[in-house]
């Protein structure tokens, strides 16, 4: 694993999107590629949400227990939901006259994830995490432009298959958040900080 040369690359993507995406198109590369390469980028998201919501919002004496919680969950759920939506994308394909490849599916939605999960820093400071949209709307591009370069997708059917697969993400993202805060509710809080301040479970859960 070579972690400078995946930092070079995020970089590069942001800088230079079109011509990074030519270079790495022919790059073969694993399933667990694609994880090292997701965990990677999508670090500077989980420092944000353990510094944001361990110190920054409650305090340094939660640091190691509540806001790793939340970083930890939120980091591990995001990189399943990226790449769920590439799988996804993969089998949609053929309808838009693509050749289904996983590998190079994977490769596309992890490069244009990779400015979203960047700016993820800025859950040092919770009300300033929107900023990592801005990140996401790059990541469209990416997205766009992405397609007909990794996938092979002819320019008449590019803006389809990218309206069809951005509506498929945002579906996988809400059930992704929604699992996310699920999980932190039922199986974390709940179990573990709600009993202690002697409240009754959150929702109604148990």
């Amino acid at each position: 694993m070579d972690i400078m040369k995946i930092i070079n690359q995020a970089k590069d993507l942001v800088l230079n999107p079109v011509g990074t995406l030519n270079k790495l198109k022919d790059e073969k590369v694993e399933l667990n590629d694609i994880i090292i390469y997701l965990a990677i980028v999508g670090f500077p998201t989980f420092l944000g949400l353990l510094l944001g919501y361990g110190f920054v919002w409650s305090g340094a004496g939660n640091l190691i227990g509540y806001g790793f919680a939340i970083a930890i969950i939120t980091y591990i759920m995001t990189i399943i939901g990226v790449i769920v939506f590439g799988f996804i994308l993969n089998a949609i394909a053929p309808n838009f006259k693509t050749t289904q490849n996983k590998m190079q599916a994977l490769k596309l939605v992890s490069y244009a994830a990779t400015p979203w999960l960047l700016l993820g820093i800025a859950y040092i400071f919770p009300a300033a995490g929107l900023i990592s949209l801005l990140g996401g709307l790059y990541g469209l591009y990416i997205l766009y432009i992405g397609i007909p370069i990794l996938m092979g997708t002819s320019k008449d059917q590019q803006l389809g298959f990218f309206v069809i697969g951005l509506i498929i993400y945002v579906v996988i993202m809400g059930v992704i958040s929604w699992l996310t805060s699920w999980i932190w509710w039922q199986l974390v809080w709940s179990s573990v900080w709600y009993p202690g301040y002697g409240y009754d479970y959150p929702f109604g859960w148990r």
